[in-house]
């Protein structure tokens, strides 16, 4: 029995698996998806075949397919995910676009066949869906500002960054700030050292109650020795427990 839900009578849900204490506003629509604990889902959102892990959040008017989003990830306004694997502790702005599909511009025409065959005789054709087989991945942890476009395929490292309006062709190496149109490194987060570090704990995975104990830590303003050591120490603690 699902406790403390709360899902407005304009919202249709289809053939879901649900978590207890869930939000899910007016006018959305969550088809064949699993949500986890404390999920919200937007206004006028669209969730389908999708899996959200705990204490995610999708604000209005998103549209998210056949994507994967982890604990504690949340997005803005407006965004679109297709067919994307991203991680926890992401921050997605407004107006993101994440995935769209690509056209094949060797033919005489870039337009694709199964619109016209739905267009011209009302009946989708099965092209298992080749324009999206390559998917998104997101890592951990990683911030994309608004009106961000990632490109189909592309992967994006554990705690990158990707500027306001950047075009994203490539993949993306973890804690590099990436900006532009096409989006290009100006720099990294931290040291190489301290990356190193950050890409073997895995912080973003640690037990809740363990984060909740060290976000003194983890949100800290100096990232140094002294922090880095003592996330280090807590990360084998729980490798030992």
């Amino acid at each position: 029995m699902n406790k403390n839900n709360y899902i407005s009578s304009d919202a249709v849900l289809i053939n879901n698996i649900l978590g207890n204490d869930l939000r899910i506003y007016k006018n959305a629509e969550v088809k064949n998806s699993s949500l986890g604990d404390y999920v919200s889902i937007g206004d006028s959102a669209i969730v389908a075949e999708s899996h959200l892990e705990s204490n995610s959040e999708i604000n209005r008017r998103n549209w998210i397919v056949r994507s994967k989003i982890g604990s504690y990830t949340y997005t803005g306004l407006g965004t679109s995910i297709l067919y994307a694997d991203i991680g926890s502790f992401c921050s997605i702005s407004w107006n993101v676009s994440i995935g769209g599909a690509n056209h094949d511009y060797n033919k005489v025409t870039t337009s694709r066949l199964t619109r016209y065959h739905r267009m011209d005789t009302g009946k989708l054709i099965n092209n298992n869906h080749e324009e999206y087989l390559e998917p998104c991945v997101i890592g951990n942890d990683v911030w994309i500002a608004s009106n961000v476009v990632i490109l189909r395929g592309v992967k994006i490292g554990n705690g990158a960054i990707i500027g306001a309006g950047s075009v994203v062709t490539k993949d993306v190496e973890p804690y590099s700030i990436i900006v532009g149109v096409p989006a290009r490194v100006i720099k990294k987060r931290f040291d190489n050292n301290i990356i190193s570090v950050l890409e073997k704990i895995h912080w973003w995975n640690w037990p809740k109650d363990i984060i909740r104990a060290n976000l003194d830590l983890i949100y800290s303003s100096i990232v140094d020795d002294t922090v880095i050591n003592k996330l280090v120490d807590i990360s084998k603690n729980i490798k030992l427990a």
